[in-house]
């Protein structure tokens, strides 16, 4: 975003970050917006996750008020 948001409670420019996602080993990434339905992959009855195959994904932008702490999420 080239434009810090306002909070919508405390109108005050907000900090721009992200959502850590850990996954595998702890092993960290960036939280990422994913469209339609989650669809689990399930082999011999069991579930091995949810697939991403062929979905449109973004990343998931975090803007933090220092006031109040309100969140709000973009992707982009």
């Amino acid at each position: 975003m080239s434009q810090h948001p306002t909070c919508r409670s405390c109108r005050t420019s907000m900090e721009e970050g992200w959502v850590a996602d850990k996954g595998h080993a702890n092993s960290v990434d960036q939280a990422k917006w994913v469209a339609g339905e989650p669809q689990q992959q399930k082999w011999l009855g069991m579930s091995l996750g949810i697939s991403t195959k062929g979905k449109k994904q973004f990343d998931v932008t975090v803007w933090r008020c220092d006031r109040c702490g309100l969140l709000e999420s973009y992707a982009r």
